[in-house]
């Protein structure tokens, strides 16, 4: 006969902590914690990582030529400026909206995959696939994000990537908390608020290692993407916290971990050879 015994616990913040500010972020631990999760989940993640960028890449060209036709439009335009129009404008810009709202949900995957690295479980390539459940309300979110983010952009430029980094937390909000879409931006933006002079300086200088990968022939951003994705994980981490279960079965001398994603034991010593792990016991399931 066998007992299972669950519990629940908080790996870092917490929902009432972030809205409150209650919560303690140093930059120089954030970026020294996901270079080393990046180095890490290298091999492991980069795959997701490349995946995400062919899908958003795919969108971007099948929009463009459905609106120009053929997009070598775009090169020849740049090439002599009097091709330029306001039809090209226009185009990018919808490809660009297009790219972010269908991608959104395999974007929230790979969030999902760095963050529980944040949490040290362990990731397979084929968990990118964990944001797809969320598809409905997380594209909600990145529409409502986005659009407001137009909105204001055509008052001011800088409150729409104040925006961007207000609403940066909604994506694990909903995958994570399971909290609904336009909640998940309004907690977001009072977190972030609490102290957003030191988010606005962590991603600032995550803006500028993109900027510097870009320059070396984009080889840089091999190393830069996963460790933003980090950034944003570790950052939640701190913000809101992570939901963790131990699942213990006692029965026949074996201590089993149950089937959920953010299993881990009570303690960190390996399982014995007799014992029946989970295939995935330190896969996070979100």
């Amino acid at each position: 006969m066998k007992n299972d015994f669950e519990r629940d616990f908080n790996l870092g913040g917490s929902i009432e902590r972030a809205i409150s500010g209650k919560y303690d972020l140093k930059a120089g631990a954030v970026f020294q914690e996901a270079w080393q999760q990046t180095i890490k989940h290298f091999l492991s993640f980069s795959p997701a990582i490349i995946a995400l960028i062919f899908v958003q890449v795919g969108i971007f060209y099948i929009a463009l030529q459905l609106q120009l036709g053929d997009p070598s439009v775009i090169l020849q335009a740049f090439q002599d400026p009097s091709l330029l129009d306001q039809s090209i404008f226009q185009a990018i810009f919808v490809a660009n909206f297009s790219y972010e709202v269908v991608s959104a949900p395999v974007f929230a995957g790979i969030s999902l995959m760095a963050m529980s690295h944040a949490a040290g479980l362990t990731t397979k390539t084929r968990h990118i696939g964990k944001g797809l459940q969320f598809t409905v309300p997380v594209i909600i979110a990145t529409l409502f994000s986005l659009m407001l983010q137009g909105v204001v952009s055509m008052i001011l430029p800088f409150l729409s990537m104040y925006l961007s980094l207000a609403f940066s937390q909604s994506i694990l909000l909903i995958c994570e908390k399971k909290v609904p879409p336009l909640q998940s931006l309004l907690l977001s933006l009072r977190a972030v608020n609490k102290k957003i002079f030191v988010l606005a300086g962590i991603y600032t200088l995550v803006m500028l290692m993109f900027i510097v990968g870009a320059m070396f022939y984009g080889i840089g951003l091999i190393f830069v993407l996963p460790f933003f994705f980090h950034v944003k994980g570790i950052v939640y981490r701190e913000m809101f916290g992570i939901t963790l279960k131990i699942v213990a079965t006692e029965g026949n001398g074996s201590n089993d971990s149950g089937n959920d994603s953010n299993d881990d034991n009570n303690d960190n010593t390996p399982p014995r050879n007799d014992d029946k792990p989970n295939k995935n016991p330190e896969v996070f399931d979100a």
